[in-house]
């Protein structure tokens, strides 16, 4: 048995760390050869048509990651589950966007997207009809109401339960918003083998934070003056939680990070799933915990399954070496099924070990 974790050029710093700590093979594409009971954790596995897995047990199976990278088709998908569609915002596709305008069912503002997009990229708040027309020419490909969030949550989901949540907290201060993306860029610097004067970026960094106004209070990225914060989960609402943990099971995923949030109005609504999201500290620890015990279930030998016809007749046998001893009708025994209850009940009655006998031998026969 092979054990591996797909990950992708976009999610390969997280994944790295996660093929060391859980001893796993790492790859980018396909195994040439996928065995009968081989595991297969999707992080954020990036392919271009269907993969066939089927002889392995997959975590988060590629395809299903791919439907979920094009966040309309994921969107579609959630608010097709009746007991999700009220989390998720109303949304239409950009050659839909002026007539669901004209007919009420969307309301300005709007917001533009594209279908595959990362932290604050392609994005469009549209204030008039106008902004919308500019917004498609610009690329924007579909649209969704405007939520007043009153705060905004990732949730790492897995499995079925919250794992880990950070709330987003504003971050509205030069040196923070210097030293988040100063990592971020010594981060793809040593994944790309380049080589940084360190008081070069901060001069540059210096001088563009002059030109960032801190915190948007509308797009909530790092980019943009905004950072994680930890929270209990047992200070989250359960319709929050809940909305997060069906999100990530209608979208066929094993596990996630999910963007969402709370309204003015405190309604819950669900943003989209990443499903490589990056990972350090506790939010990694967390992960390596639900997948370590999730590789060891899966690694776990199956109970062997008894036949229940077999069973009551050793059982049946038993009790006829016993009445023969002993001249008494054998003990009662428990049913294991509808069947298996009438010849129980035809054993229990028996007077003698030549009727235990008849009734074995019928037992017999069903095997």
């Amino acid at each position: 048995m092979e054990k591996y974790i797909w990950y992708s050029g976009a999610t390969d710093i997280t994944g790295k760390v996660l093929e060391e700590s859980l001893h796993l093979t790492g790859i980018k594409t396909r195994p040439r050869t996928v065995h009968q009971g081989d595991i297969i954790i999707g992080w954020g596995a990036k392919t271009r048509e269907n993969v066939d897995l089927s002889r392995a047990t997959v975590l988060n199976h590629p395809d299903k990651i791919r439907l979920n990278r094009d966040k309309l088709k994921s969107l579609e998908t959630m608010s097709a589950n009746r007991n999700l569609a009220a989390n998720i915002a109303t949304f239409c596709a950009s050659g839909r966007v002026s007539q669901e305008l004209a007919n009420g069912h969307l309301v300005l503002p709007l917001v533009g997207r594209t279908k595959f997009h990362q932290g604050g990229k392609g994005f469009w708040l549209c204030l008039t009809k106008q902004h919308v027309d500019k917004a498609i020419a610009d690329g924007a490909q579909y649209f969704q109401t405007y939520v007043d969030i009153k705060d905004e949550y990732r949730l790492h989901v897995a499995f079925g339960r919250v794992i880990y949540a950070v709330k987003k907290i504003e971050n509205p201060t030069e040196t923070g918003w210097i030293t988040q993306r100063k990592q971020v860029i010594n981060d793809y610097a040593v994944k790309n083998n380049v080589t940084l004067d360190g008081p070069t970026i901060d001069y540059v960094l210096k001088r563009l934070v002059k030109e960032a106004s801190l915190p948007d209070r509308i797009v909530r990225s790092n980019k943009r003056g905004w950072k994680f914060s930890n929270v209990r989960l047992s200070n989250l609402g359960s319709p929050l939680k809940n909305a997060a943990i069906k999100s990530v099971e209608v979208s066929g995923l094993d596990f996630g990070a999910v963007d969402c949030a709370i309204s003015a109005d405190n309604t819950a609504f669900i943003i989209e799933i990443n499903s490589g999201p990056g990972l350090q500290g506790t939010a990694l620890q967390k992960y390596v915990e639900a997948f370590t015990a999730k590789l060891a279930e899966l690694e776990r030998p199956a109970p062997v399954r008894r036949n229940p016809v077999r069973a009551a007749v050793n059982a049946v046998g038993r009790a006829v070496g016993a009445a023969s001893a002993e001249r008494t009708a054998p003990a009662a025994l428990p049913a294991t099924n509808v069947d298996d209850a009438a010849m129980v009940h035809m054993m229990n009655a028996v007077q003698s070990p030549e009727e235990a006998r008849m009734v074995l031998d019928l037992m017999r026969s069903r095997q």
